[in-house]
């Protein structure tokens, strides 16, 4: 085939469609499909939003002409082509998001400027600014495109395209393993929710939520640290803030500035009900929550001794962040050493509640971590409230799949570019023969630098440009892939 001619033919066919494709990205990123854990809800397990988010993404693919399957409202799928045996090449894009504040705090960089979840258009036509136009709905709606050019060219396939719509992804990717019930997996599934060439490895993680008991006795009032994507939601999936504070009863202000005097970057103020507040700044070296953990525990300013137990245990836990103190520090390649992370610090109902991760490289022996983390965990004074694990993810980049993704790429964005690594977690860690690949461009243009305009930020935004080329990408990706598997 052509390349450079169908490659034309697709560019001239997206810009075509610029309009149209913004009015489409524009209608998904209206709806506020914030992901919700409610499984018991049959119609809505993850929330009304994002069922109202799945209709809409099943409604835009059957009116251009494919077939549509809901798999139990967890997720749903359209479909191009007639394989007799349901062989396909997948591509899967979550259209849940994170809330509209999320990550507000944590980057000291203000709220948004465009309405969240009411989209707007710059002047010049390039950005496209809402909550999930970055993350991950344009990506969606471009693979769409994509299955478009395909079908309205009337370019057939020997496996169908199935293009996957997930539902919760943002907060534990619950929706796969449902899918997979439900649905013969692709043979192969491509995921538009990270950046060009391809992404050959992301790390494991294990999140648990922890709480004491009740400590009805203690003086120790509230406690706040961490940015969570929505504390009701999941807390296990939080940012560091930049302040942690703590509320303390029966402890005047003099004596609390006295004990507090030899720690950097703290402050001490009171309440409107006489308590005092606490307040530690993270530094260079050490985050918010591991700060206020070793005053609290060092001060003298608790009294109550099943709350100093469990402040005790915490300012041990957040010392350190490799995981030598639990025995499970390693560097196993390829991507970045074990680390430990404690985000999340709240008092609710007299309980501490701690919300931590551990990321590990991918090749790393994820069971003895697991183990030992647990065996750590179960002796000290919290209990485990909460759980989720993904193993990680890593392909090698000299696989035939790899090199002919990268050189797709090459050949399209004209630039020559290395697979990469990354500590984020993707669809590709849920889903068999997954990889990672796009839907950003390297060297993307980032109008507020990195604290605005990005996935999970404020004024998050996608650009319209890189968008219609993606199409280029993944129309010539699908055919390749699609003569690779059926040889």
């Amino acid at each position: 085939m052509d390349w450079k001619a169908l490659c034309a033919d697709v560019a001239q066919w997206a810009e075509a469609h610029r309009e149209e494709f913004i009015e489409d990205v524009s209608a998904v990123c209206r709806i506020p499909s914030i992901s919700r854990n409610t499984p018991d809800v049959i119609n809505a397990p993850f929330g009304p939003a994002c069922r109202q988010m799945l209709d809409k993404a099943l409604e835009m693919s059957a009116a251009y002409g494919f077939e549509t399957r809901n798999y139990d409202n967890f997720c749903g799928s359209a479909v191009y082509g007639n394989n007799p045996d349901n062989d396909s090449i997948g591509i899967v894009a979550h259209m849940d998001v994170v809330t509209e504040d999320m990550c507000k705090l944590a980057s000291n960089a203000g709220g948004w400027t465009h309405p969240p979840f009411d989209p707007v258009l710059s002047e010049d036509g390039k950005y496209l600014f809402a909550r999930g136009t970055a993350d991950n709905k344009s990506c969606g709606i471009m693979a769409l495109y994509a299955m478009r050019y395909l079908k309205e060219h009337d370019i057939k396939l020997k496996n169908n395209v199935m293009l996957v719509f997930g539902m919760n992804e943002e907060i534990g990717m619950r929706d796969m393993p449902e899918f997979l019930k439900r649905e013969k997996p692709s043979k192969i599934f491509l995921v538009p929710d990270a950046k060009y060439p391809v992404c050959i490895s992301e790390s494991g993680n294990t999140r648990y939520g922890l709480e004491s008991a009740r400590l009805d006795g203690s003086n120790l009032v509230d406690l706040w640290s961490g940015i969570s994507n929505d504390d009701w939601c999941d807390p296990t999936i939080s940012v560091p803030s930049n302040e942690a504070w703590a509320v303390l009863s029966g402890v005047s202000l003099a004596v609390a500035q006295q004990a507090t005097r030899f720690y950097d970057h703290t402050r001490v103020e009171t309440t409107e009900d006489g308590s005092v507040k606490i307040i530690v700044e993270k530094d260079e070296k050490t985050t918010a929550t591991a700060r206020l953990c070793q005053v609290l525990a060092k001060c003298g300013l608790v009294k109550d001794p099943k709350t100093m137990e469990v402040l005790n245990w915490l300012n041990w836990y957040t010392s350190d962040t490799t995981g030598a103190h639990m025995g499970i520090a390693c560097d196993d390649g390829p991507s970045a050493p074990l680390s430990v992370r404690f985000n999340y610090l709240r008092m609710a109902e007299k309980k501490i509640v701690l919300y931590t991760s551990v990321l590990w490289p991918p090749l790393a022996d994820k069971e003895k971590i697991i183990t030992r983390l647990e065996e750590t965990l179960a002796a000290s004074p919290m209990e485990i409230c909460r759980h989720r694990r993904l193993d990680g993810f890593y392909i090698d980049p000299k696989d035939p799949r790899v090199e002919k993704l990268a050189r797709i790429a090459k050949d399209v964005l004209g630039r020559e570019d290395i697979p990469y690594l990354t500590e984020g977690g993707t669809y590709a860690q849920s889903l068999p023969n997954a990889i990672p690949y796009g839907a950003t461009v390297p060297d993307r243009v980032r109008l507020f630098g990195m604290v605005k305009g990005g996935a999970h930020q404020a004024d998050e935004y996608c650009d319209i440009p890189n968008l219609l080329i993606n199409m280029q990408i993944y129309v010539r990706a699908l055919i390749e892939l699609d003569e690779m598997y059926s040889k």
